[in-house]
C-alpha cells in the first residue's frame, strides 16, 4: 500500500515539474506574427462600403394604430 501511494506521490511530483518547466519555457505574451503590418481600427471604420442597407421595420403590429 505504501509502495501504491509513494508511486503516485512520485508520478504527481514529475507531472508538477513538467507543467512547471513547459510554462517557465514557453512565452507567457502573444508576439505580433508580421513585424511590419498594423492593423488601424478606427481607419477601417472609415470605409463603409458593402455593408447592408439599414433596415425599419414596422412595428405597427405591436401597438396598432387606433
Amino acid at each position: 500500500m505504501r509502495t501504491h501511494i509513494g508511486t503516485w506521490i512520485l508520478a504527481i511530483a514529475v507531472a508538477v515539474v513538467v507543467a512547471f518547466t513547459i510554462w517557465w519555457t514557453l512565452p507567457t505574451q502573444a508576439k505580433q506574427q508580421l513585424g511590419g503590418v498594423s492593423i488601424d481600427p478606427f481607419a477601417m471604420t472609415g470605409t463603409v462600403t458593402n455593408l447592408l442597407p439599414e433596415v425599419h421595420y414596422d412595428h405597427g403590429f405591436i401597438f396598432p394604430e387606433q
